[in-house]
């Protein structure tokens, strides 16, 4: 798949009504699973989408995401499961990491902000790590 939008569960119970509703949209989907932390890890690719359905789909994981989070934290999903949270970082030429990060510390973050600005928060460290700039702020904001 080219250009893939990735979602993230980390129980079978929340990941399959993800799936059913992927399913009732007709949309293709690859499953993997995640190595360090056995997350379910759904790929879409991005050119088969309207924006209307990728909001609608943003808007269920962000909600499906919280659930997910809840029925870890239970221990509802089965005895292996783990408490376990972490950040995937897009790095330049296409490679990926997970930075593991504490439940707890996510729960906060995302009580506070949406997905996307996280997201745009950790693409911004990211980038600014794999292309460093000792300039001063004021200087860079000037330039943009």
């Amino acid at each position: 798949m080219n250009d893939v939008l990735e979602y993230l569960f980390f129980t079978s119970k929340v990941a399959d009504k993800f799936i059913q509703v992927l399913r009732e949209h007709n949309l293709d989907y690859e499953q993997d699973i995640e190595p360090v932390q056995k997350a379910i890890i759904l790929k879409i690719s991005e050119g088969v989408i309207d924006d209307g359905l990728w909001d609608e789909l943003d808007a269920l994981y962000d909600e499906l995401s919280t659930e997910d989070q809840a029925v870890l934290e239970a221990g509802l999903e089965d005895e292996s499961s783990k408490s376990a949270a972490g950040i995937y970082l897009q790095l330049s030429g296409g490679k990926q990491t997970l930075a593991q990060v504490s439940p707890d510390v996510m729960n906060r973050i995302l009580s506070v902000i949406s997905m996307d600005e996280l997201n745009a928060f950790v693409d911004t460290i990211v980038r600014s790590v794999e292309n460093p700039d000792d300039s001063p702020i004021c200087e860079r904001f000037c330039k943009t």
